[in-house]
């Protein structure tokens, strides 16, 4: 944010000034442990932590806080503020600073690629202009406010993630933003616990559009019918991606190189250009056609977007090759849904690979009522040419029955309560050249299996 007093902070945020008016802050934390010179800490209070248990510590580094109940004794030299809801506190403060800076927000929403997508576009809008953008999966009612708060000055271009698991929660965070930009990567069987079905899911992921500004655009998915009718009707400039003819950003002849990436020819605009991705797989095909459309949206140059491409690299565990002894490791373990799995699996099926295929594939969470069909379902659906299958977690056994009713040799499925069973498993099991994938929902906690791999070396 830009740097502002915190009597200044008290004002925007409607807060009561305890303590040091004249004090600056630049950054917004809500972890005690990242708190600098020149940070307000908000304490938060959350189903798990209360921040207020933190704020002396943060308060030896940082500027200042924000609180509900004032800390005893106040050190001296320090600033404070008292609010009734520091979170909404927070998000006050972050609809402040989106009115008081000039940037373009682009938001992106979907049920799989999120957070690919939003790297891609900040990195090839960042060829042209000063971006901003959200960090990790930080993509809900805190972590998205939290990155519109931290916005440094004289930022051009602001990606964010906008998630949700209820309805209502995109409207909370796009209806005080109001994004220029809202880009859809596709909508599926995710947070079902939640919705009564996958077109409840659209109609929740349309609220994004509800709040978009009415001259702005909205980068849809082609190949999505769900995403292609909840962005009928528009106001603003609806610009497609996709492999369909009708797309405005189309991919053709694409030649997939396993895991060194594909090249493909783009058409858009009466014009072909030839690109070529070290990205694997058709999923992120479709997430850099996002990119492109939207780093076109906002007039990126074809010479920038061109220059950046080749900078792209995988987001931490969704995608990354890991090399272990004589195997490797495809690193897909940040989360996962039905939708996700089965574009993992087309990409292990379709691989080089001269030792055996091996997919390790744990739980997928928050699928509701049905959640052991839709694992039945994913384990009747892995190709046949995948030589193992790992289930972990108590609902993969739905996918490995799912897998031994298609044909599998019970002695190539094996199941494991937990990802340590399965990392016991591993470290003798695998041989050189096997290709494995590792594609679970991240409260299995797949991605413990790489690090404690490697560490091992």
């Amino acid at each position: 944010m830009p740097e502002l007093t915190f009597e200044t902070i008290a004002e925007m945020i409607d807060g009561e000034l305890i303590a040091g008016g004249d004090v600056r802050a630049s950054t917004v934390v809500i972890d005690s442990r990242e708190a600098r010179s020149g940070s307000v800490f908000f304490a938060l209070r959350g189903e798990r932590l209360d921040g207020h248990n933190y704020v002396a510590n943060a308060l030896v580094r940082s500027a200042g806080a924000v609180v509900e109940v004032v800390p005893e004794p106040m050190p001296q030299g320090k600033a404070l503020v008292r609010v009734p809801d520091t979170t909404v506190a927070l998000q006050t403060l972050a609809k402040a600073v989106r009115q008081r800076c000039d940037f373009t927000l682009i938001a992106v929403t979907g049920s799989a690629g999120k957070t690919t997508t939003k790297e891609m576009i900040a990195t090839l809008v960042a060829s042209e202009r000063k971006t901003w953008k959200s960090w990790g999966n930080f993509n809900n009612q805190i972590g998205f406010p939290l990155c519109l708060a931290n916005t440094p000055d004289g930022t051009a271009v602001v990606v964010s993630e906008m998630g949700m698991n209820h309805k209502g929660e995109i409207a909370s965070m796009a209806g005080p933003s109001r994004p220029d930009v809202a880009v859809y990567t596709n909508i599926g069987p995710v947070h079902l616990e939640f919705f009564d079905s996958i077109d409840g899911i659209a109609e929740a992921k349309r609220e994004l559009l509800e709040h978009t500004h009415e001259d702005g655009l909205v980068i849809a998915n082609a190949d999505d019918a769900r995403v292609m009718r909840i962005s009928e009707g528009f106001s603003g400039r609806r610009v497609t991606y996709g492999f369909a003819e009708s797309a405005d950003y189309r991919a053709t002849e694409v030649r997939e190189r396993g895991l060194l990436g594909s090249t493909f020819v783009l058409e858009a605009e009466g014009i072909s250009h030839t690109i070529e991705t070290t990205i694997p797989g058709r999923h992120n095909l479709e997430n850099l056609l996002a990119a492109l459309a939207t780093a076109r949206g906002i007039a990126i140059s074809w010479d920038g977007i061109l220059r950046a491409i080749g900078e792209i690299k995988p987001a931490y565990h969704r995608g990354v090759l890991v090399k272990w002894r004589g195997a490797m490791l495809y690193d897909d373990t940040y989360n996962s849904n039905p939708y996700a799995l089965s574009k993992a699996l087309e990409l292990l099926s379709r691989a080089d690979a001269s030792g055996r295929r091996i997919a390790v594939i744990g739980d997928m969470l928050e699928l509701g009522g049905d959640e052991l069909t839709f694992h039945e379902d994913a384990g009747r659906a892995i190709p046949r040419n995948v030589d193992v299958v790992l289930g972990v977690g108590p609902r993969s056994k739905s996918l490995l029955r799912g897998a031994q009713q298609a044909g599998f040799d019970p002695a190539s499925l094996h199941h494991f309560a937990d990802a340590a069973e399965a990392t016991a498993f591993l470290r003798d099991f695998l041989a050189d050249n096997d290709l494995v994938l590792l594609k679970a929902s991240r409260g299995i906690g797949l991605d413990r299996i790489v690090t404690s791999l490697e560490s091992e070396g």
